[in-house]
This record gives structure tokens, C-alpha cells and sequence, in this order.
């Protein structure tokens, strides 16, 4: 059953309706303010301070409250429904906890359940209206605010479930960009390794080269000087210093570079001792030639028996000093050579040495010393 009451608190509230007040209740209490003794308290429900009259329940009321609530059809107290108000509202709390719980749904206690709607409000002090609705529509209300919150919370889902793609895919993307800039930085580092790997080939390759061109140079020196008709001229520089090996034994012995008695003939050179071996040690310069082997020792007829001439030039004046001989064919100096060189064989006491430096001799000119080899005719 529904009615419709008035509240001058400024919200509807959810109200069953109270019972009566006992009868002969004293006056001035439950709700009474001072001076109701005398006649004279305000309206307890417009707190007005004018004469009103008291009503059954005790609370007093004014004239024009009383002719609005007669007008309105009220039947209860305004201010015993104010004492009932808190009690109410955990009512009101309990009932539709228990209409959102068809397990704990109680319909005795759902009749109760009144859904309020503000209408306009009558003449009076601040009064409004209650509009009193079944467990059915209370029921009906709770499903469509339910079905908006569930419409709400798919949309945020929604757009979580669109948002969580979209940093997934730049999160892929970004992952790609650094697999692709991990790529590129290995490709690159692999590239100068090979780069290096290949420089430091062509470094080597350079110095190979290098000491190539250098042997290439030596050998061309060499052949620019080398003799192909039995003749040769050795000059020897920086004789002080060589002089002072030889004392010093550091440097002992001399080889000159490689002549030929003819273009397929003999490889042969000269071997000095400038203080002297054997006999001529520390006397005299003692003057060797050595047989080579050579590339074409296969075409020539052995042991060697050519004429050797030897001969110390003057470098100023025309006093040459020469020393000659034939070749031994027993000594092993002068068979087919089996190494790089054979014993050298020639003059032990070839010049003086006190000779060589007496005041006046010009055999060392410009600290240079001169010889000169002569062999004889090549007999194949």
C-alpha cells in the first residue's frame, strides 16, 4: 500500500509509518523544546516561534503547519518521523542489500522498500514529497543501474583491451628496431674486423715486398758490379775501422762480392785478413782467393787450374804490388765445390803492414783500399 507524506528536511527519505504515541505522555518531552510550559514554544516542525498546539504524540505544532498537513492529507507527526529517520535509512540499507540477494531476498521485509522522486513542494516551510513504490519496480531500478555499470565496465575492458595492442605492437616494434639496429651494429663491427684482418694481410704483404725489393736492389748492386772476363776490381772502404775489427778480432776476415771468369765460366772471390792469418798474422795482409759453387759448375771442367794474379794498387803513384799463382789440383781448394765455399788458397804474407803504413805510401787513399784479380784464360 502506498501514501504520500511531506518532510521539511530538504531530502526524501524511506519511511514505514509509525505507530502512535501513547496517550498522556507530560508535556515538554520527547521532542519538546523550553518553554513549552508556558503556552508559548516553537513549531516542532517549522521551528517557528509561534503558539501551537500540542498534538497526541507531544510535539507541538503551529498553525500553519497544521492547516498545510490537514490540507495534504497527513496523517503522522513530522518530528516523530524525524526520531524514526536513522533507523530507517540502515532499513532501507538492509532491504535492497537483500533485493540485490535472491538468496537473502526477504519479501516481508521488501514491502517496506519505498523508491523516492522529488515533486514539487507545497505551501509551507521547505516541505517535500514521498512517493512510495513496490519491491517489483525497486528491483527493476537496481537491474538497469546494474546493466549500466556492466555496460560500463565492457567499455573500459574495451579500451584496456585496445590499449594493451597497442603498446604490445610498439613494444614489438620496438623490439624489431633493436633487433634490426643489433643487426646492423654486428654487420658493421664484422665488416671493419674483416677490414682490419684484410689491412693487416696487405701489411704484411707490404713488407714482404718490401724486403723483396730490397733483395731485388742488393742482387741488381751486385750484378752492376759483377765481372764476367776474369777481372776484377775490389776497392774496400772505411780500412781504419775494418782495420780495428781485425785487431780486435771482431771482424777477422773480409769476402768481396762474387766475379766470373766468363759469362757461364768460374764464380770465384777474394777473402782479406788486414792483420794477417797463419804465417802472415799481425805482420802482413794476408790475401785469399775462394772458389764458389756456381749455376754452372755442371759445364765446366774441374779441378780448377786457371793462373791466379793478385796485385795491391797504388791509388796515387804507379807502385803496384802483385803476387801470382798456379792452382794445385790436389788441393781440395780447387775441386767442384760441394757448399757455398771452399777453402780459400793464395798468399798468406801478401804486403807488409808496416809497408802499407810508412810515411809517403799511397796505398790507402780516402781510407780506401784497391785490389785487383786477374785470372787467366778459361780452358772448358
Amino acid at each position: 500500500m502506498s501514501s504520500m507524506i511531506f518532510s521539511p528536511w530538504g531530502s526524501a527519505k524511506l519511511v514505514p509509518a509509525p505507530s502512535p504515541a501513547p496517550q498522556g505522555e507530560p508535556e515538554g518531552s520527547a521532542g519538546g523544546a523550553p518553554g513549552a510550559a508556558e503556552g508559548r514554544a516553537p513549531c516542532d516542525w517549522c521551528e517557528q516561534l509561534e503558539f501551537g498546539q500540542r498534538r497526541d504524540c507531544g510535539h507541538h505544532v503551529c498553525q500553519q503547519c497544521e492547516g498545510d498537513s490537514e490540507s495534504a492529507g497527513l496523517l503522522y507527526c513530522v518530528q516523530c518521523l524525524q526520531d524514526r529517520e536513522t533507523q530507517l535509512l540502515k532499513d532501507v540499507d538492509r532491504v535492497r542489500g537483500a533485493v540485490g540477494d535472491d538468496s537473502k531476498f526477504n519479501p516481508s521485509l521488501a514491502q517496506q522498500v519505498h523508491m523516492v522522486e522529488e515533486s514539487e513542494s507545497l505551501p509551507g516551510p521547505s516541505h517535500r514529497c514521498l512517493v512510495v513504490q513496490g519491491p517489483q519496480e525497486a528491483r527493476g531500478r537496481l537491474d538497469q543501474r546494474l546493466a549500466e555499470v556492466e555496460a560500463q565496465q565492457k567499455t573500459l575492458q574495451n579500451i584496456v583491451t585496445v590499449l594493451s595492442r597497442e603498446m604490445g605492437r610498439r613494444e614489438g616494434a620496438r623490439g624489431s628496431a633493436n633487433r634490426g639496429s643489433s643487426n646492423v651494429l654486428g654487420e658493421a663491427m664484422a665488416r671493419i674486423l674483416y677490414l682490419e684482418e684484410k689491412v693487416a694481410k696487405q701489411d704484411t704483404l707490404l713488407a714482404l715486398k718490401d724486403v723483396m725489393i730490397s733483395n731485388l736492389g742488393a742482387r741488381v748492386e751486385a750484378l752492376e758490379h759483377t765481372s764476367y772476363n776474369g777481372q776484377f776490381l775490389w776497392r774496400l772502404p772505411d780500412v781504419r775501422r775494418k782495420m780495428q775489427q781485425a785487431l780486435s778480432k771482431q771482424t777477422p776476415a773480409i769476402y768481396s762480392a762474387p766475379f766470373y771468369t766468363a759469362r757461364y765460366g768460374y764464380k770465384l772471390c777474394l777473402k782479406i785478413y788486414l792483420n794477417g792469418d797463419g804465417t802472415g798474422a799481425g805482420t802482413h795482409i794476408s790475401l785469399f782467393l775462394v772458389l764458389m759453387r756456381g749455376e754452372y759448375d755442371f759445364w765446366l771442367n774441374w779441378p780448377f787450374h786457371l793462373k791466379v794474379s793478385l796485385t795491391l794498387l797504388d791509388q796515387v803513384g804507379k807502385r803496384h804490388f802483385s803476387h801470382a799463382f798456379q792452382p794445385s789440383p790436389t788441393s781440395s781448394s780447387f775441386q767442384r765445390p760441394v757448399s757455398k765455399y771452399n777453402i780459400a788458397s793464395g798468399v798468406p804474407e801478401f804486403f807488409p803492414l808496416y809497408q802499407l803504413h810508412a810515411p809517403g805510401a799511397t796505398y790507402i787513399h780516402e781510407d780506401t783500399l784497391a785490389f785487383e784479380a786477374v785470372i787467366g784464360d778459361t780452358n772448358l
